[in-house]
């Protein structure tokens, strides 16, 4: 398959939240799971350590899952643990349709509630034992939303819930950056994206995504209540990290 990014990614300036929700309804359900088909081994390595650092949450914990794409998080989450409901928040409606399909047909659905919209729509008295918020960051580029996006995590989860994050964060100044931004333009161009497209990537990078020093994104999740992030987990430029409320 050949992906053609839209003309939105080709602007020399951030890309507003709408155009980002856009991109992902012109891509698909079904575009958006072939392309990423092509990072699965990375993506089940991120789900077995998401699942390791999860499984000392109660039998019935409740999930918040922000920007959930097609339910490949939350299926392989509701597979392992029986018991656990999830809450699902994604803006693009093509991504929560392509959800909804998957979670019927893995007889999940009577166990997720979707939301279609932003995490600053949902409001909720319930608390949750985890949020999990998979690639969804550096798409923020407004830093004001992008700490609000971590207070509203502290304030839905439970004393000593989890969150769960990952990120495209690297220090796109650094000595290493030049060999990692050739090695993440190859593993786009085996995943299909054509050539202007894997050329325009270095740019993307620095100068439509909000791409974070690390240290940077562990100051903002300390900044809002979660003491101690560890990073457990990196492939090339992205990142993850898990913490605890009030830990």
């Amino acid at each position: 398959m050949n992906i053609n990014y839209p003309a939105v990614f080709a602007q020399d300036k951030k890309m507003p939240d709408h155009a980002i929700v856009q991109f992902f309804e012109d891509m698909g359900a079904e575009a958006y799971d072939r392309y990423n088909a092509s990072f699965e081994a990375t993506k089940n390595n991120l789900q077995f350590l998401n699942m390791l650092i999860l499984t000392d949450l109660p039998e019935d914990a409740n999930i918040l899952c922000v920007g959930i794409g097609t339910g490949a998080d939350i299926i392989g989450l509701a597979d392992i643990f029986p018991g656990w409901r999830f809450t699902g928040i994604e803006p693009a409606e093509s991504m929560l349709k392509g959800c909804q399909k998957k979670l019927a047909e893995a007889g999940f659905s009577d166990r997720c509630e979707l939301i279609h919209g932003y995490l600053s729509d949902f409001n909720t008295d319930s608390k949750f034992d985890a949020v999990i918020c998979l690639f969804v960051m550096h798409f923020i580029n407004d830093v004001t939303e992008r700490n609000n996006m971590f207070s509203d995590f502290n304030k839905y989860l439970v004393n000593d819930g989890y969150l769960i994050n990952a990120e495209i964060s690297f220090d796109l100044n650094s000595d290493e950056s030049p060999g990692l931004l050739e090695k993440w333009q190859a593993l786009h161009r085996y995943a299909g994206a054509n050539e202007d497209n894997v050329r325009n990537i270095p740019g993307l990078l620095r100068e439509q995504l909000a791409v974070l020093h690390p240290d940077e994104t562990r100051q903002l999740m300390k900044k809002n209540g979660f003491h101690n992030p560890i990073q457990f987990f990196q492939s090339f430029l992205v990142r993850a990290w898990y913490a605890q409320k009030n830990r």
